[in-house]
């Protein structure tokens, strides 16, 4: 069967009917809403099978356009989504065609990774579980009544003055309020800096972040009130974003929280703690028992929920990651290694590194100098892993001479990559 782009608007229709069948009536009604809408939409990266019937699409698979933030480096990725194949047909590899389809296209658009979000069906094309997810099985959360109690900590109180102490709490006065359009340079800010730590991974520039808003709006995911910032001595230092009337984590069902913080950015303690309460006293009002956090394990808006009696999943949701231009991304990922390698010991030395996998080699140099060849020989699916930081150096048996060893893992730390919410709904 023939591979084809698509023509838009002209299979708008189609399209969506394709979905309706195959991903059910809520992806077509979120589709409906975004599909020819999303920044930097573009036909040429749609690919379609036709039916027999006139006007009939049977099989469809997309690419989305995105910035993917690796320490001090932004690497151009393609997201593989909306793949289906109308139940009739499924068995005939035509996925696996609309796959080499998309990969072709990556390679003509110069995409150095390939993203895709679980299950594991894209492993036969080199992707990895890479990335995590603020999705699974169960959700992070905290019951409301708990959460009532941020804000203030009792200094006569010797368990509460002990906990204030560790996470740098001082009772300093805090406004909360509602988040307006000209706030968004300091919480792209606070946002940026989240993702240098690894707890975000998709980069916004101010375009992305209004089209985010306003589409989050149009399928009543971003109500005003439902955007916190937090603000000392007229400077912001916090944020935090909510679904207050609707699931968001779909691998729950009927189960998820109805009430979730999505996001959350700023690691003043007095701030976190004032919207942690603020967030707490909305749920109060929508009658709500407990809240979900869908915000990074390692973030202070997480060790504040903890230590007011938030419950942590343990597991996140899968990214997939395909190394798509080895050559293209070691070379984006020079100003996060030179951060790292400025960061150590290592500062006043040159390295000429070597990276080969079973279907490439790629090389770049690190600092001035006469450099010292370091060779890293691993398959691509575990590079891909040292890349994101989700597989640390120490995992490596083979592949390295141990006099590189330290260095190594320093130009590759072990971190826990996510990807927001917000980037998924």
């Amino acid at each position: 069967m023939f591979i084809r782009t698509i023509s838009w608007p002209k299979d708008q229709a189609a399209l969506l009917e394709h979905v309706r069948r195959v991903h059910g009536p809520e992806d077509y009604d979120l589709m409906a809403a975004w599909y020819g809408n999303t920044l930097g939409f573009d036909p040429g990266n749609c690919f379609v099978i036709d039916g027999e019937s006139m006007g009939e699409i049977i099989a469809h698979a997309m690419i989305i356009p995105r910035l993917l933030r690796i320490g001090e480096s932004v690497l151009q990725t393609a997201e593989i989504s909306m793949v289906g194949v109308d139940e009739p047909y499924r068995g005939q590899a035509l996925a696996h065609d609309l796959l080499d389809a998309l990969h072709k296209r990556m390679t003509e658009r110069d995409d150095l990774l390939g993203l895709a979000i679980g299950p594991d069906f894209f492993e036969r094309w080199r992707y990895e579980y890479a990335v995590g997810l603020y999705l699974t099985s169960y959700e992070s959360d905290i019951p409301t009544d708990l959460a009532l109690g941020a804000g203030y900590w009792d200094v006569e109180h010797s368990y509460e003055r002990r906990t204030a102490d560790q996470l740098g709490a001082h009772n300093q006065p805090v406004t909360v309020r509602r988040f307006y359009i000209n706030d968004l340079p300091a919480v792209q800010a606070l946002y940026d800096a989240e993702c240098a730590r690894g707890h975000y991974m998709i980069e916004r520039d101010e375009q992305t972040w209004n089209w985010q808003l306003d589409y989050m709006g149009s399928i009543g995911r971003n109500d005003p009130d439902d955007f916190l910032v937090a603000e000392t001595q007229d400077r912001m230092v916090a944020y935090a974003r909510l679904v207050t009337q609707g699931p968001v984590n779909w691998f729950r069902g009927d189960a998820a929280a109805h009430f979730s913080v999505i996001e959350a950015a700023g690691d003043h303690p007095d701030a976190v703690e004032a919207l942690l309460a603020e967030i707490a006293r909305t749920a109060q009002a929508f009658g709500v028992d407990r809240i979900g956090l869908f915000v990074h394990p390692q973030g202070t808006f997480m060790r504040h929920a903890l230590a007011r009696g938030a419950g942590m999943r343990a597991f996140t949701g899968a990214g997939y990651v395909r190394l798509h231009n080895m050559a293209g991304a070691l070379e984006q990922l020079i100003p996060a290694l030179e951060q790292r390698r400025l960061n150590s010991r290592y500062a006043a030395r040159a390295y000429h590194l070597i990276v080969t996998t079973e279907h490439d080699q790629a090389e770049v140099v690190l600092g001035m100098g006469s450099p010292e060849v370091v060779e890293l020989e691993v398959p691509s699916t575990t590079l891909v892993r040292l890349l994101t930081g989700w597989y640390g150096f120490e995992h490596l048996v083979t592949g390295y001479n141990e006099r590189y060893a330290d260095l190594l893992r320093v130009l590759f730390p072990r971190r826990d990559p996510k990807i927001g919410l917000a980037d998924m709904v």
